[in-house]
């Protein structure tokens, strides 16, 4: 299986702080952005596909909000474990299933998703265009995909980063935070996008945040 490199979880006590932060600081966004994915694609029953997943906070509201059975993704083995125990911890066994994968080689059959989803693992993924053409070789001939990052709306995204800010891991100029991140050249997304073969695409940039819908 191919990995792909995270900063924030290499250990598990990281893997442990993240899903910490996703319980407390985290904790409003999820069922927002979960609504807003399902009203977009109109897709609420069948089988959702969450890349990058962590410890399944995202795969866990769209389950409860939807007919969903969601399948929970990632790479790294500390936040597979985690999801397994929030998971159980939800009683969400029966529709929420975690599970190890990367999203260059998804785990999944041609034409077999309902719905992939994935927020804020993007900025990780080493071939975008490889990564999208995974993306839409899992999807079922009008399935769609919603990919990006974002907290949901501009509210909630100021208490994130006041959260943040007060967990010392905004503004420090010792470890800012956005080096962690990929940077995007201009274009480069939808050229990428492209250059997987997808043509029926749009993306948002609002106050939910940046985000990519494909149709297949």
């Amino acid at each position: 299986m191919t990995s792909t490199p995270d900063p924030f979880w290499k250990t598990a006590d990281h893997a442990r702080q993240y899903d910490e932060f996703a319980k407390t600081t985290f904790a409003r966004i999820y069922p927002v952005i979960a609504d807003q994915i399902l009203e977009r694609t109109g897709v609420t029953q069948g089988t959702c596909l969450d890349i990058g997943s962590g410890p399944a906070s995202l795969a866990i509201a769209l389950a409860l909000l939807s007919d969903l059975q969601v399948i929970a993704i990632d790479s790294s083995g500390e936040m597979y474990a985690l999801a397994q125990k929030n998971i159980r911890n939800r009683c969400m066994e029966d529709r929420v299933i975690p599970a190890r994968g990367d999203v260059h080689a998804l785990p999944a059959a041609d034409a077999s998703i309902d719905l992939v989803v994935s927020r804020g693992s993007y900025h990780f993924w080493k071939d975008l265009p490889v990564a999208f053409r995974e993306i839409f070789r899992v999807l079922k001939p009008g399935g769609f995909a919603y990919i990006g990052g974002g907290y949901g709306n501009a509210r909630i995204g100021d208490e994130v980063l006041a959260g943040r800010k007060e967990r010392g891991i905004v503004d420090n100029p010792d470890n800012p935070v956005r080096t962690r991140f990929r940077k995007f050249r201009p274009g480069e997304i939808e050229a990428s996008i492209e250059a997987a073969g997808i043509s029926d695409y749009r993306l948002i940039n609002d106050d939910s945040g940046f985000w990519i819908i494909i149709q297949r």
